[in-house]
Order: C-alpha cells, then structure tokens, then sequence
C-alpha cells in the first residue's frame, strides 16, 4: 500500500490537528509532530506518522468512545 504517498499527499492537513491531539502529545512533543510531517517521508518516516494518525484514530474510538462519522480530518477535527 502507497501509505507514505497517502500520507505526504495530506501532511499538510494532518500535521495540526496530530501535534495537538492529546493522546498523541503523551507520548511525543507536539513540536517533533509537526517536524515529521514537515519533511517528505521515507520508509521509517511514514511508518511512524502512520502510526501517530492510526493511535490517534483507535485513542478517540476506543478510549474516548468517539463514533468515526466522516473521514479523517473530520474524525480529528471533533472534539
């Protein structure tokens, strides 16, 4: 799968709402976010923006218990 393709196509967008989503500021700073999606993503790059994003997406539906109407921005964008 063209994941890091998927994801560098999007950086712009996802980088926001990932560097201040909670769940994800536990684990890395906001600021180390943000740099991730700023530079184009090799293998081990878009492996672990993947992973921050598919965290971030389970946190809000399995921790938070946030239904998952509509795409990804929008699943990210509500609160």
């Amino acid at each position: 799968m063209p994941i890091g393709a998927w994801l560098d196509a999007r950086a712009k967008r996802l980088a926001p709402p990932l560097a201040a989503d909670e769940a994800v500021a536990e684990l890395v700073p906001p600021g180390a976010v943000a740099a991730l999606f700023r530079s184009p993503l090799g293998k081990h790059q878009a492996f672990a923006a993947w992973t921050l994003l598919f965290y971030a997406l389970w946190y809000r539906r399995h921790v938070r218990g946030q239904r998952a109407d509509g795409d990804v921005f929008e699943t990210l964008g509500a609160r």
